[in-house]
């Protein structure tokens, strides 16, 4: 029997393939090692944990003794929070609760995220239509696997980074007309509303105003389909569910930006934080509310300003979850090599490095700023990236991005 070559070029070398292999080998072997030389793992653990429980002995993984577990495992974590997750977050997570080593466990979903990093970065290229002479797949993939917040959370384990990498799509879906495929894809991203929940709202005004309503009717079909299917495994989940919430903000006191500010000015600071998130919320409407029928220049730019304020508003999301500011700090970079042929080149460069160094070099004990530097650049990197977006507001909407 002859053996035929393919008549069609994928364009995949077989130099690309063993490429990827390695890097993945790579992965898995430096994931290993951090697994069995360290005790982290904390945010993966909740939900590893509330899945076995929950399909295992069908018992409740909102309960306080499996809050008490996730405590006895990583007594040394600040900032844990239990399982607090709509119940249908245990999907994605749902074959590893079969797998009774966690180690084994977490290695593997460790070696996801760092793909859907990637994933995150090449599909913010195609949603923004970010130019290549900006960030080439390579190395936005490169950025964001090294950036300390991206580490971070693959250490913890985090499943933002799958609920970004969801968005990330649905808005390459909204750009290609697939407005089918984004209504579910949104729908999934809510697995983690504290990242997705602002940029959601403002894809339903943007839709709404252009008549794209197909996008909303799919994510309420698919969002009503995971509500119940959760609710055959639970039937009072949503009341547990918003009783951990409640339980998380009351008593676990949960990192945002005005608890920063009272960091630094204990008795006013937390007024101060309060005020600055509530304008920069009311300036979020106003743009949603002027920008509702503007062209697909405008949507990505009041995407982008979205997801800034969403750090700054209030919600719990900072820390960890920085590295998904790289979106909007790219989509800026992006705005300022149009504008300026030359020099925007070395503009971006000294961003890049500024928040990838700045960073792990803090962690090295190197106190740059106040007195807790990794504070100050929860504030610093959302703010640049606001300042500039709308440095770039007039060029971006009004079209007019023309070489300087």
């Amino acid at each position: 029997m002859e053996i035929r070559p393919l008549k069609r070029d994928y364009g995949i070398s077989s130099r690309f393939i063993v490429g990827i292999l390695l890097l993945v080998l790579i992965a898995i072997g430096g994931n290993v090692y951090v697994v069995l030389h360290t005790d982290l793992g904390a945010g993966f653990y909740s939900y590893w944990l509330s899945s076995r429980v929950l399909f295992a002995q069908g018992e409740n993984p909102y309960g306080s003794d499996i809050f008490e577990q996730i405590i006895r495992r990583f007594p040394e974590d600040r900032y844990l929070s239990g399982f607090t997750l709509p119940l249908y977050a245990v999907i994605p997570v749902f074959l590893f609760s079969f797998i009774d080593n966690f180690e084994i466990a977490l290695i593997i979903w460790m070696t996801i995220l760092e793909a859907l990093l990637v994933g995150i970065g090449m599909k913010t290229i195609s949603a923004f239509q970010i130019d290549r002479r900006t960030f080439t797949p390579l190395k936005i993939g490169t950025v964001m696997l090294l950036s300390y917040y991206s580490v971070v959370a693959v250490l913890d384990g985090d499943i933002g980074i799958l609920a970004v990498f969801l968005l990330m799509m649905a808005l390459d879906a909204i750009r290609s007309q697939e407005d089918e495929f984004a209504g579910i894809l949104l729908a999934f991203a809510t697995i983690k509303y504290s990242l997705t929940l602002l940029p959601i709202i403002w894809i339903f005004i943007w839709c709404l105003a252009n008549r794209r309503t197909t996008v909303i009717t799919w994510f309420f079909m698919i969002l009503a389909f995971l509500i119940l299917l959760s609710v055959l495994f639970m039937t009072n989940w949503m009341a547990e569910f918003i009783r951990s919430v409640i339980y998380y903000y009351k008593y676990l006191n949960p990192l945002y930006f005005s608890r920063l500010i009272e960091n630094w000015q204990p008795e006013l600071g937390g007024r101060i934080g309060w005020a600055i998130s509530g304008f920069l919320i009311l300036m979020m409407i106003i743009e949603w509310i002027v920008n509702a029928r503007g062209n697909v220049r405008a949507f990505e730019w009041v995407t982008a300003l979205t997801i800034t304020i969403g750090f700054l508003s209030g919600i719990p999301n900072i820390g960890k979850n920085l590295y998904m500011l790289w979106i909007p700090l790219a989509y800026a970079m992006d705005i300022i090599n149009l504008r300026w042929t030359h020099n925007g080149k070395w503009i971006s460069l000294v961003l890049v490095l500024s928040f990838l160094v700045i960073p792990w070099l803090n962690q090295q004990g190197q106190v740059l700023f106040w007195q807790n530097p990794i504070d100050v650049l929860n504030i610093i990197f959302p703010a640049v990236c606001l300042i500039l977006l709308y440095w770039n507001r007039w060029w971006t909407i009004q079209s007019v991005i023309e070489p300087f």
